[in-house]
Order: structure tokens, then C-alpha cells, then sequence
């Protein structure tokens, strides 16, 4: 399976794959449709996005890359993988090639943020990924 660029064609079904996966434990977000597809939008002018398929989508990764005082950062805003197709390294696949990507810019770091309680803590921290003991991660809502 191939890793390709998003383009706006690819939008709906990319859009469906994130909104089914983040409404499960532990994300249980519940963005709408119109929402989800809004930033993905902005994505797709802004950062980039590349989906793995499988006659049908997958998995997709969206990522940026930022100029911060280290140099070149490539945050990743979202990595999902459809929950069935788990088993055949997909998500690895992806990682990899945002790795590469950060390589090829010369980046000198990736940053992400996940929910503590998710099963892919423990994946990545197989990939050498470490979980920043300096660092919090905080929000405030805007009402």
C-alpha cells in the first residue's frame, strides 16, 4: 500500500475515517462532520496530509511543518488508522514516512501530542519517542 497526498477529492472519506475513529475511547471527541472537514481543509492549503489506502482509506497522517528556535519542528496534528486494520503495521508506516519527511526538510524535531490513556503510547515509545517531562500540554475553551 501506497502513502499519498490528499487532495480535495479525498476530503469526504478522510473526513468520515477521523470522525469514526476519535469518537472512540479514549478520544471520544464528537466534531462534526462540517468541522472535521473545515481544518482538513485548512490542512490541506496550510500543512499537508497524506492518506494509505486500501480500495478505501485507512489511515491518514496530518502534519506541519514550523520554524521554532531549535530550527525546523514537523508537529503532527493527527495520525489515525481505521481500528480494523490495526494489525498490519499502518500506523508504523506512516511514522516512518513523516520521518523520513522531516529528514528530507532537515527538521529537527517531531512533536505530538495523544491522549494519555491510548493504547499507542506504548508504540510509539517503541519507536524511541519520549514523553516530554518538561512539557505540558494546556487548553483553554472559548465560550
Amino acid at each position: 500500500m501506497e502513502i499519498k497526498k490528499a487532495n480535495k477529492s479525498n476530503l469526504k472519506e478522510i473526513t468520515i475515517l477521523m470522525r469514526k475513529e476519535l469518537s472512540k475511547q479514549p478520544f471520544n471527541e464528537r466534531d462534526s462532520i462540517n468541522s472535521i472537514m473545515k481544518s482538513l481543509s485548512f490542512y490541506l492549503k496550510k500543512a499537508y496530509v497524506y492518506f494509505i489506502a486500501d480500495k478505501k482509506i485507512i489511515g491518514v497522517v496530518v502534519f506541519q511543518i514550523e520554524q521554532w528556535w531549535e530550527g525546523k519542528v514537523i508537529i503532527i496534528q493527527d495520525l489515525i488508522i481505521k481500528e480494523e486494520s490495526n494489525k498490519m503495521g499502518l500506523e508504523r508506516k506512516l511514522m516512518k514516512f513523516v520521518e523520513k519527511y522531516a529528514k528530507r526538510v532537515k527538521a529537527k524535531r517531531i512533536y505530538f501530542e495523544t491522549n494519555k490513556k491510548s493504547k499507542a503510547v506504548k508504540f510509539y515509545q517503541e519507536l524511541y519517542y519520549k514523553i516530554n517531562k518538561n512539557r505540558i500540554s494546556m487548553s483553554k475553551k472559548i465560550k
